[in-house]
């Protein structure tokens, strides 16, 4: 073992100085609970990240095609089946996607998203179907005898909240397609719908805007005869949206044909969601920075104490350097102990946040009603080097002072 390490270990176990003691047990402590506090709200941020990520592929495409000025997308099918055949592409199905407004009999209004899909294709492009509350994902209305049959529609549980609906209730939808200039006015086309299934995904835009048709009535309802307005993909791996996003407009002719995909849709709240992870994270690492301070003032503390035995190390040939590093080393373990016990307790906390869930969270006011917790190696990583790397640069001024002590100055006032 080198010598001014055996020394360094010898200065931080002596129990001739209970202060200095408290003071080393203080500094740990500091760092300890910074590197944990940082591996747990990581893990909870990553979580809330990775969920809503999951919620908003489960809503919607991984990448839409459609056209520049927005006219009709005619055989369809077979752009489908050619879309269908890159290995790189799940699924692909037609859309018909428009704006409006439904009213409820009660005169409640709400505007919406109309979004006409084939069912059958719908279940393999997102997850709606999964996410019924209530009545199911199905647009064929079976009324009891002595009731009009209407087309289906499926909303989301706000939207039904909003127009005080439920299953079975009849709403009727304005679209602005093919609004007409009479005699008395503009008139928009205009259909009575059976609300048939009741969705919630979590997401306050979804669950308040998105309405579904059946294709053949949105079709209908906005005169696109054979024609639909979008192609939705799902793909193998949705990292690759935007790569594939171009590669299918080219191969589609490219003009009139362009492309969006979720990553792009989505770009302005998952940069906002780095950012607040960034942010965190150099919040939470001035609790390091102050455990940074403790370390300073021990260092500084025991540089003082040791100032005799300083003196005649240097008398007996030990170097200035072979000083300063004594509490270099010193400093290093104060910040490799707290790391590695604040590491493993912000392992158990995430673990036990995950695995019993202590916090509940209110699911009327959020989207969650659990804290999602997901741990990454990359974030052990950074925090475990910030920390060490913090209580590394806290050793430079003790070190310092202690290596420029002369053994006479040293001595003399001993």
């Amino acid at each position: 073992m080198r010598v001014d390490f055996f020394i360094a270990l010898r200065y931080l176990t002596s129990r001739r100085s209970s202060l200095l003691s408290l003071f080393t047990l203080i500094s740990i402590c500091g760092v300890f609970v910074g590197v944990m506090a940082l591996i747990v709200i990581l893990a909870v941020l990553n979580g809330f990240h990775e969920d809503l990520k999951d919620k908003i592929l489960g809503t919607m495409p991984h990448v839409t095609i459609l056209t520049y000025n927005g006219e009709p997308i005619e055989h369809y099918d077979s752009l489908i089946a050619e879309i269908a055949r890159l290995p790189e592409v799940s699924s692909a199905a037609p859309l018909v996607y428009s704006e409006g407004m439904v009213v409820s009999d009660g005169q409640h209004n709400i505007g919406t998203i109309l979004r006409g899909i084939d069912p059958g294709r719908e279940n393999s492009i997102t997850e709606i179907g999964e996410n019924m509350i209530s009545g199911g994902f199905v647009f064929t209305d079976n009324p009891v005898e002595g009731e009009t049959a209407y087309p289906g529609i499926v909303i989301g549980s706000y939207m039904a909240q909003v127009l005080h609906v439920g299953v079975g209730d009849v709403v009727t939808v304005w679209a602005p397609r093919g609004v007409k200039i009479t005699p008395f006015g503009l008139s928009a086309p205009w259909r009575k719908f059976r609300v048939l299934g009741i969705f919630e995904t979590g997401l306050f835009d979804v669950d308040s805007k998105f309405a579904y048709l059946s294709l053949e009535q949105a079709q209908s309802f906005f005169g696109m005869k054979n024609a639909v307005s979008h192609l939705e993909i799902r793909l193998v791996d949705v990292e690759q949206a935007y790569d594939l996003r171009e590669r299918i407009v080219r191969m589609l002719g490219g003009y009139p044909f362009t492309g969006t995909d979720w990553l792009t849709y989505n770009r302005n709240l998952f940069e906002a969601l780095k950012l607040e992870k960034a942010v965190m994270f150099v919040i939470l690492t001035l609790i390091v920075l102050v455990a940074a301070f403790n370390i300073v003032s021990t260092l500084t503390l025991l540089v003082m104490d040791k100032t005799r035995e300083i003196g005649i190390l240097r008398s007996m040939g030990l170097t200035a350097r072979s000083v300063g590093l004594i509490f270099v080393f010193d400093g290093m373990v104060i910040g490799l102990i707290g790391t590695v016990l604040g590491a493993a307790a912000g392992w158990l906390v995430s673990t036990l946040l995950a695995e019993y869930q202590w916090i509940s969270i209110p699911g009327d006011v959020y989207f969650i009603s659990e804290f999602p917790v997901r741990m990454q190696a990359g974030d052990f990583g950074i925090v475990t080097a910030a920390s060490v790397l913090i209580s590394l640069a806290a050793t430079v001024y003790p070190a310092f002072r202690a290596a420029r002590l002369l053994p006479v100055d040293a001595i003399r006032y001993e």
